[in-house]
């Protein structure tokens, strides 16, 4: 009997190592695993353009030259891009045209293009990727001024890989110009901006931008509406004009100090069914240049983080602001009317 209980024990005492070693092993593939996910890419220098044009469509080319740094040959390269409705035009790898798909996740897409020949550790290869865009410019609406329409462009960048010494070249539609009804019409501030007589380009450049973090780049832009400068007045136009005009200034004469008092408190209202918190946040953004830390707004009211997080949640749902990440912050832009 007492030998049966000893093989027992022994059986159980085994059983028990064998299971600890197992369970032992878990962390430690675990680990090798994250260890085994290095970034084996650089991305040195890198260039991103975006051509707009009138119609809505921005063409994007991708420019950067890449070195393998890792121990392993490297067959794909892929490319996110933060568009819902994009396709590859063309993709060249040293100058030799190469095939590239675009697969649509959640909220972006990623272009992966094929290399030609594999690439071994320590060597590098020019890219180039053209890519069609058709959601980074907002549908054209009207200005307050006749004949002008306007639009916006935001564009995100989030790389997969570290873009060393990165640059974005931002070219509007031509003969269109930055918005004159917006208090911060170019975010952030550009370094450099050219023409060529047509078209208006602003340049950004960011020394180094490491996989997570994020860019984003906003313009707002006005263009004339088609044939919007060929109204041609008529005389009987021009009768109507100067009686309005006299009717205008004969009211003004008897009812000015009324009327100057209303204009005034229209004037006050700059958003519909903004409530006197809100007005507060976007008034603070405004002096601050129009976007500021979200933590710029905590020490700038009386309010809690949370009322001014809470408040910044309605006015983006309503598209009066829009926050993104920068390092460790948030950052505010306001969104004028």
């Amino acid at each position: 009997m007492k030998t049966g209980c000893e093989h027992y024990l022994r059986r159980s005492v085994a059983c028990t190592i064998i299971l600890l070693s197992l369970v032992a092993m878990i962390p430690f593939t675990t680990a090798q695993t994250v260890v085994a996910q290095t970034d084996d890419i650089l991305l040195d220098p890198v260039e991103i353009t975006a051509v707009m044009s009138a119609q809505g469509v921005t063409i994007l080319t991708f420019n950067a030259l890449m070195t393998n740094q890792g121990p392993s040959d490297v067959t794909e390269f892929s490319l996110r891009v933060d568009s819902l409705e994009a396709n590859v035009l063309s993709a060249v790898v040293n100058g030799t045209s190469t095939g590239a798909y675009a697969t649509l996740l959640d909220r972006y897409t990623v272009i992966v293009v094929s290399l030609p020949l594999a690439v071994a550790s320590g060597e590098c290869v020019w890219l180039t990727i053209r890519v069609r865009a058709l959601d980074l410019q907002s549908d054209p609406y009207s200005g307050s001024e006749t004949g002008i329409q306007l639009s916006d462009f935001i564009f995100y960048v989030r790389p997969m890989d570290a873009y060393h010494n990165f640059t974005f070249t931002a070219t509007l539609p031509e003969d269109s110009l930055l918005s004159d009804e917006s208090v911060v019409p170019i975010f952030p501030d550009n370094e450099l901006n050219f023409t060529d007589g047509r078209t208006l380009s602003f340049v950004w450049f960011t020394p180094l931008l490491q996989p997570g973090q994020e860019r984003v780049y906003i313009i707002k832009y006005q263009l004339l509406c088609p044939g919007g400068n060929a109204v041609v007045a008529s005389p009987l136009w021009l009768l109507g004009g100067i009686l309005i005009g006299l009717a205008v200034g004969a009211a003004s004469v008897f009812f000015g100090p009324s009327i100057i008092r209303r204009f005034k408190k229209i004037g006050k209202v700059r958003f519909v069914g903004v409530t006197n918190e809100e007005e507060e946040i976007l008034d603070l953004i405004r002096e601050k240049g129009g976007s500021c830390s979200q933590k710029d707004l905590y020490t700038g009211t009386e309010m809690s983080q949370a009322k001014v997080s809470l408040l910044l949640n309605n006015l983006e749902e309503r598209g009066l602001v829009r926050r993104f990440r920068e390092g460790r912050e948030n950052i505010v832009h306001i969104m004028e009317e």
